[in-house]
């Protein structure tokens, strides 16, 4: 009886050893039967759609490196799986890497448009980038039943109030801007080029207003390498804003909007990975 069991075994297509490892739950076997494999033909789709749901199984069990193999596994045979787009993109915005989880989420859109799981998680992408717009445009155009209804109604209500603060805030920005023309202007009036030096309690200083997308992104950036900053909202903080204007008006630059970070005293405008990392 064994040696029978072991011919059906070597009988078995990698495929169907997969299949029936995915239904047992031993995603790990699965991987190490589909690993190094190539298909053709008709396999090609099928084993694109079992990795896909092989990742979105290893999802389920919180396993990201995994889901993630399997994602990239499935996506090179069919760059168009769903279910790989979807457990890619979870695990891509798990891992804080936010332009691939988008470029995922928005591909799995493309596939699937009135799948309103891509959307809700579209939306969510765009509310944790303070991306309001993006996000009611989202929830324009799927329906959503059950949790997901809350959830999109939650979303809807937080972007469109952040949509209006925001639209009442750009007089403040432009505020900034023009202080920061002035005291560029009455810097290069002043016989001493000396540096502004500001109290700081902090190596880096982010200068930021709370509805900006790339602000967030800095920060979440920050936090990741494991720096220690001081967040000034030069919004809500005309000292920030005041501060932020001097420096930029000694060290010659114009910032257009926010972020702004000082790094060691060195002023990078926007938000620019090489640039911080260099800095630092």
């Amino acid at each position: 009886m064994r040696s029978f069991m072991l011919l059906l075994a070597l009988a078995a297509s990698p495929l169907e050893t997969a299949q029936g490892h995915l239904k047992a739950g031993k995603l790990d076997d699965v991987l190490f039967a589909l690993d190094g494999q190539t298909f053709t033909g008709d396999d090609k789709p099928k084993a694109a759609a079992l990795l896909g749901d092989a990742a979105k199984a290893a999802v389920a069990k919180k396993d990201e490196l995994l889901a993630l193999q399997f994602a990239q596994m499935a996506l090179k045979l069919d760059p168009k799986q769903p279910a790989a787009l979807e457990a890619a993109a979870r695990t891509s915005l798990s891992q804080q890497q936010f332009e691939a989880a988008e470029k995922y989420c928005e591909t799995w859109i493309e596939v699937e448009p009135e799948n309103a799981q891509a959307r809700l998680l579209r939306a969510q992408m765009a509310v944790d980038n303070a991306d309001w717009q993006v996000a009611l445009d989202q929830l324009a155009t799927a329906k959503f039943s059950g949790a997901d209804a809350k959830k999109a109604q939650l979303i809807k209500t937080k972007a469109t109030k952040e949509l209006s603060d925001k639209k009442s805030s750009q007089s403040a920005v432009a505020a900034l801007e023009k202080q920061i023309a002035l005291a560029a202007k009455a810097r290069a009036n002043e016989r001493s080029a000396e540096p502004f030096v500001a109290a700081n309690t902090s190596d880096v200083i982010i200068y930021t207003t709370s509805w900006c997308g790339y602000c967030r992104k800095a920060k979440s950036f920050l936090k990741a390498k494991n720096v220690f900053f001081t967040e000034k909202d030069v919004e809500k903080d005309a000292g920030a804003a005041q501060e932020l204007a001097q420096k930029a008006a000694a060290a010659r630059v114009q910032p257009q909007g926010v972020p702004v970070l000082d790094v060691k005293g060195k002023l990078i405008l926007g938000f620019d990975q090489r640039a911080i990392e260099q800095a630092l």
